[in-house]
């Protein structure tokens, strides 16, 4: 044990390390200049050294486990639940393995900016998101998170949204990903019909 820890240090130091994705089990479901959205799943099968590259959040939509491998080569197994998200800043580096029989699932929303740069767009004449009840499940220095149960169908009036943000709305256990831009005015945001949705608004 204490020589594989030893080689994964090794390797960290030998040579550049690759992003974590594309990778067996993931998918990419949206991609433009603010960010990449990934849907993840954890095969049973050890992946590769990586460092994140960016800021990234998320959410998982099924249970899990998996196995992270420390940048000492420490071994923890971790389990995760459906609906949990989460916020990470760049620079995290491990490797992982998919450790359940139903692998566990996520969407990942990557941020290509490496700080906070949009200020918000106000716009006092309308109504300002979220018009809907929805819980905000988390906040953080990028991203904020709120989540439907159910999901919204149209509103009956315009709402405006202040930050850029994607909108992940899951319909049997499937993801469906929207991209709403800063100073959007409008009554629909894609979601009529899902199970639950969730918006990222970006920072």
């Amino acid at each position: 044990m204490r020589f594989a820890a030893l080689a994964f240090v090794l390797l960290l130091q030998a040579q550049p390390l690759p992003p974590p994705y594309p990778r067996d089990g993931t998918t990419k479901l949206f991609e433009n200049d603010r960010v990449i959205v990934w849907d993840v799943s954890w095969l049973q099968q050890a992946y590769p050294v990586h460092r994140h590259l960016y800021d990234y959040t998320g959410v998982y939509y099924s249970n899990g486990d998996r196995v992270i491998v420390s940048e000492q080569g420490i071994r923890s197994r971790t389990s995760s639940v459906a609906w949990d998200t989460f916020f990470y800043r760049r620079g995290v580096t491990h490797s992982e393995e998919g450790a359940s029989d139903e692998p566990l699932r996520g969407v990942f929303v990557e941020f290509k900016e490496p700080n906070a740069l949009q200020v918000a767009d106000t716009n006092a004449s309308a109504t300002a998101f979220p018009d809907a009840p929805g819980k905000k499940v988390r906040e953080s220095e990028r991203v904020v998170i709120w989540e439907f149960v159910p999901a919204p169908g149209p509103s009956p009036a315009p709402h405006h949204h202040a930050r850029d943000a994607v909108v992940v709305a899951f319909s049997n256990m499937r993801p469906r990903v929207t991209f709403v831009n800063r100073g959007t005015l409008h009554t629909d945001d894609q979601t009529t019909g899902a199970d639950r949705a969730y918006v990222f608004e970006i920072k």
